[in-house]
């Protein structure tokens, strides 16, 4: 249904406001304009209290919806991939080296860090060496050892030195052995390992929990000194575009399934009710100095991003009627009519 025609008062009012608000929108009186609205909301940030402006609730369903609910659209891996080839070949990386990246003092700080947790080291240390993969690793390199060398003392000096270089050596001489011989020798071998290997991985053990920590430091450090002179390209090469795509679809797949585990979700309501709990009562004045967000900063970025943009809709003609949209309704409303009608005394 067509809006009956404006009030010829109220068309002349909207001109005039629509002109108003372009003016103020323009050249020298935008940055003026942002200024006085930042202001004004700094002005009334003392006044406010977080909890009064907004609830957890209404954070955390805000966080479900992105982090929970939000599947990224295909055209999302694309970008992803055009970047990722983008980055792999930039020549950036045959300029910079690790030490570029990574000073000195940042990297002895997170070793010594490291080397300070020697709870976490000595669980690891025990998780890796009472695995069954360890002990099966640790098995069959003592076996394969010892095997070898009983196998080469029965195969005589004389094969011995008959046979270069040592893998086809032993390869040789053990293809010689009687097979009841190899197997006698096999069986008794893989006896004794299982008997003492417990004994062996408990002595690996005591032996890497009782490392020497600042020779382990200085040893780290030389190998550090050597990774930090190389370009990056230098191991740029490990990696291909191809890879850092495919890690980063395997990445988003598991962030697929674990942010819907319940896990999750309570270290994010738990997260959202302490920030709450510290600054539920703070004054937006204070969160903001809390978290460094100054006046300076506001208007900065207010400054950086709207007059490009408002000068974009400008030359394109879509400031006016945006402007004027927002507005006219207002005009056409009865209010606005019974007060343009009112007879004035």
């Amino acid at each position: 249904m067509n809006q009956q025609a404006l009030h010829p008062k109220a068309q002349a009012l909207l001109d005039a406001q629509v002109a108003y608000i372009v003016q103020q929108m323009s050249g020298v009186e935008l940055a003026n304009t942002l200024a006085q609205e930042i202001d004004v909301i700094l002005a009334n940030a003392p006044l406010l209290t977080l909890n009064e402006c907004v609830t957890p609730h209404m954070i955390k369903e805000t966080v479900y919806h992105y982090a929970i609910e939000l599947d990224l659209g295909a055209g999302v891996f694309d970008i992803i991939g055009d970047i990722a080839r983008t980055l792999h070949g930039h020549h950036i990386h045959q300029q910079t080296t690790l030490n570029d990246i990574v000073p000195d003092k940042h990297a002895q700080q997170v070793l010594d860090k490291i080397l300070e947790l020697k709870t976490v080291r000595d669980y690891i240390v025990q998780q890796v060496i009472m695995n069954p993969v360890y002990a099966a690793l640790a098995s069959d390199v003592m076996y394969y050892g010892l095997r070898d060398y009983l196998l080469s003392q029965l195969g005589g000096q004389k094969s011995r030195q008959r046979l270069t270089p040592l893998v086809s050596w032993g390869k040789s001489l053990v293809e010689r052995v009687p097979p009841d011989i190899e197997q006698m020798v096999e069986l008794n071998l893989r006896h004794y390992i299982q008997k003492s290997l417990s004994h062996v991985l408990s002595e690996s053990q005591s032996f890497l929990a009782h490392i020497d920590i600042q020779k382990l430091r200085d040893n780290l450090l030389d190998i550090w000194d050597d990774l930090k002179q190389h370009p990056i390209s230098t191991y740029q090469q490990l990696l291909t575009s191809m890879d850092i795509e495919e890690l980063f679809v395997l990445s988003y797949e598991f962030w697929r399934d674990f942010r819907q585990s319940d896990y999750f979700k309570v270290l994010i309501d738990s997260a959202i009710d302490a920030f709450f709990n510290r600054y539920g009562e703070a004054t937006l004045e204070e969160l903001l100095d809390e978290v460094g967000i100054s006046r300076e900063m506001l208007v900065a970025d207010a400054l950086r991003f709207a007059p490009p943009i408002i000068a974009m809709l400008q030359q394109k003609s879509l400031l006016e009627p945006f402007i004027r949209q927002h507005l006219e309704p207002f005009y056409h409303s009865p209010a606005v009519w019974a007060i343009l009608d009112a007879k004035t005394d």
